[in-house]
């Protein structure tokens, strides 16, 4: 027994480092990566594609692992975007098209808040963090919290979502004010209870789940049901299970324009509403419009082709210059 243990002191002795001598004791040995004479940040992200700052995209086998960079691929391709809503199918691709001069990006940066509707939380240090921030999926592009609106749910528009019908004739909506109902309402009373007039020309305009994604989320998704009266509206959250609460609901594509009216009310619907000002207030600022007076603050109000057409230049391919409500007549959500 003690010569076991004269030999398990011995190794101790043996093994035990010399103070003062770091050679004898562990180090940890850092290898310096290569460097090279130009470098890229990229997106690291999906398994078969790339993006580098520079806005070039690439296959994964084709980046240079040494500099970051994409080694061959195409610069600013929007080949998975859909430039009417820019909107994409692939993350690095919105990323890619994102960088794209005509889509300015720096510009956009500036004035786009690190955090949604939050400008103390600071701007993107540059156009490439700011795209790879936006072209990330987020809640305005998804339904029922775990599905996707559409294939093209990486968007780097000011909307944020994809849009799923074709856009509205130019000038569809100017001087109309969307308005969410409250639960069971009309859109007679709550157009009046704005102050404003229901208009029932434009309510078939609405007819469609990205008219009701404009101002409400449509947690439960949005679909397409025959029902009398046709009226497009978001179910009240609030409404019982078997109602189907936060579903959207509008009328076939081929309802005709007349079937819709200001009137109409359903149990927990809330509809969305063509709100317009009264004729009789509206007819006084047309005639100073003719005559040459106040005619800034009608072309505030009704838009128009030209002023759409200045903002669409302004801003680049976006859905508010591809005839969204927002361009064309300034989208208001109400609360009833």
């Amino acid at each position: 027994m003690q010569l076991l243990l004269l030999l398990f002191l011995g190794c101790l002795v043996a093994v035990a480092p010399v103070a003062g001598d770091a050679s004898l004791g562990r180090r940890l040995l850092i290898r310096p990566l290569p460097q090279g004479t130009t470098s890229c940040r990229n997106t690291m992200q999906g398994p078969w594609f790339m993006t580098d700052d520079k806005g070039k995209v690439c296959k994964a086998k084709e980046l240079d692992f040494t500099t970051g960079c994409c080694t061959a691929g195409q610069q600013h391709s929007c080949s998975m975007c859909n430039k009417l809503d820019s909107c994409c199918e692939s993350f690095e691709h919105c990323v890619s098209c994102c960088l794209s001069p005509e889509h300015k990006p720096e510009e956009r940066r500036k004035e786009t808040p690190r955090a949604p509707n939050n400008k103390d939380s600071g701007v993107w240090r540059d156009a490439f963090e700011y795209c790879l921030a936006v072209c990330r999926t987020h809640g305005r592009s998804t339904s029922h919290e775990n599905a996707y609106i559409g294939p093209r749910h990486h968007c780097f528009s000011k909307l944020g979502k994809p849009m799923l019908s074709a856009a509205l004739p130019a000038g569809s909506l100017d001087g109309i004010s969307l308005l969410l109902s409250a639960s069971g309402g009309s859109c007679a009373t709550t157009c009046q209870q704005k102050g404003l007039a229901c208009s029932q020309h434009h309510l078939h305009f609405l007819n469609s789940c990205d008219r009701l994604r404009e101002v409400t989320n449509c947690e439960a998704g949005c679909t397409e049901e025959q029902h009398a009266p046709p009226m497009p509206a978001a179910v009240d959250p609030e409404a019982p299970k078997a109602s189907r609460p936060a579903l959207c609901l509008v009328g076939p594509s081929d309802t005709p324009a007349a079937s819709f009216t200001c009137d109409s009310t359903a149990n927990y619907m809330r509809r969305l509403c063509a709100c317009a000002k009264p004729a009789a207030q509206a007819a006084p600022e047309a005639a100073a419009a003719a005559d040459g007076s106040g005619g800034d603050g009608v072309a505030a109000a009704a838009g128009g082709a030209g002023q759409q057409e200045q903002r669409a230049a302004a801003e680049g391919p976006d859905y508010e210059a591809q005839g969204g409500t927002a361009a064309a007549g300034g989208s208001t959500q109400g609360d009833g």
